[in-house]
């Protein structure tokens, strides 16, 4: 972790705002994100989080590309990659549970890093930006659970249809 400069500060603010969830923050609730945020690089085949450790952060990707998958000895089965701009791992901003995949860093990669208690901390001291930042994760979920419903209807249909 380290200190932002006025250019990176300008790079991390529109990743911020080119996150889907963050499209109804205004300029100063984007800057008190940012305020709470954390910037990591990872060098190349790097684990960013190992599957069954306690996830306590959410991830937008910066710059470069992470692999999301299962490892089976010492290699990654990978279910998905994550490129530039793509985010991660939103849940573990409001609940401990473990994680259900591994995360590697499939090149030198910067991540932008918000963690549960720097979260937990801005809505107890900013009640107001922390309650819209809450309710754009609320309006996400809600989002991906409908998503997930539709999916999961379309599935039931071409099953019974056979």
């Amino acid at each position: 972790m380290f200190k932002k400069n006025k250019s990176e500060k300008e790079i991390l603010t529109k990743k911020i705002n080119d996150c889907p969830l963050f499209s109804e923050l205004s300029g100063s609730e984007i800057k008190t994100l940012l305020g709470i945020s954390h910037v990591r690089e990872y060098g190349t085949d790097e684990v960013v989080f190992n599957e069954g450790t306690v996830g306590l952060c959410f991830y937008i990707i910066v710059k470069g590309c992470v692999e999301l998958g299962v490892m089976n000895g010492s290699s990654l089965s990978i279910m998905k990659t994550l490129k530039e701009g793509e985010y991660f791992s939103a849940v573990h901003l409001f609940s401990e549970t473990n994680h259900t995949v591994s995360c590697v860093a499939k090149e030198v990669t910067k991540l932008l890093i918000f963690a549960k208690p720097d979260m937990e901390e801005l809505i107890n001291s900013n009640p107001k930006a922390g309650t819209k930042i809450v309710q754009s994760f609320l309006n996400f979920f809600g989002s991906e659970i409908q998503r997930m419903y539709a999916e999961n209807l379309e599935m039931k249909k071409r099953l019974f249809a056979e």
